[in-house]
């Protein structure tokens, strides 16, 4: 029985005309686009609309061959994740110097109770939606990824208390996302999206703006906070 990827690939076929599989190559692949995701918190971030080396953007941000669309080839859409990721992320876990405000001292409050834990992803290929993913962090999340808050502090009774009377708390735990390659959200059917066709990704916040809660380890400036979608399907591609 064919599979899926193949009767898409028959249907582009009979409409673009036979594949001549000695000219085209269908392959693996990926494209993903990273933008910034300001301190004071955004209504709508749209991705996809840049390509490398225009606007201080560069291959880390996005791979697209074309804005808002694949150019010369064809892209089957399998699944859809988002991602988390600033620049300087040994910063990333738990700081404990002071218990009384860690979780807004890191990116952990963002990962568990932030803007993390809302906004609407909405997937449109040219004027008609295709995917509404409510919560798309948790629904859609990194393809191998998902939060985990791991390993115990331990007490160190040598050091001084940073509130007289409490007990001083060392050892970082990390803040981690597991990894389970089956937490994406999974295209079924798969999206066909073809050559030279606009589509459009944006996340919003309908219900209101969500500020950074890590603000001493974000800074939009020297170390940003930046979200991420990641396109997993089939490219078929024209061989030169």
């Amino acid at each position: 029985m064919p599979t899926q990827s193949l009767q898409i690939i028959n249907r582009t076929a009979q409409r673009f005309g036979t594949i001549d599989y000695s000219r085209w190559q269908a392959v693996r692949g990926q494209f993903y686009s990273w933008v910034t995701y300001p301190s004071a918190g955004i209504s709508e971030l749209n991705f996809f609309g840049t390509v490398s080396g225009q606007a201080g953007v560069s291959l880390a941000d996005t791979n697209m061959p074309k804005a808002g669309s694949f150019g010369q080839q064809h892209f089957l859409v399998k699944s859809i994740s988002l991602g988390i990721k600033i620049s300087n992320n040994d910063l990333s876990g738990f700081n404990t110097t002071n218990i009384a405000t860690n979780d807004t001292r890191t990116l952990a409050s963002d990962l568990l109770y932030g803007f993390a834990q809302a906004g609407v992803l909405n997937f449109s290929i040219g004027a008609r939606p295709f995917a509404t993913i409510v919560r798309p962090f948790l629904y859609a999340p990194p393809n191998n990824y998902e939060p985990e808050v791991a390993v115990a502090p331990f007490e160190d009774p040598s050091a001084a208390p940073v509130v007289a009377g409490s007990t001083v708390v060392t050892g970082e735990p990390i803040v981690r996302q597991t990894r389970n390659k089956g937490n994406v959200y999974i295209c079924d059917p798969n999206l066909l999206i073809e050559a030279e066709q606009q589509f459009s990704v944006a996340l919003a916040y309908p219900s209101g703006i969500i500020p950074v809660l890590a603000t001493n380890v974000v800074n939009d400036t020297t170390n940003p906070l930046k979200v991420g979608v990641i396109l997993d399907g089939l490219v078929l591609r024209p061989m030169q």
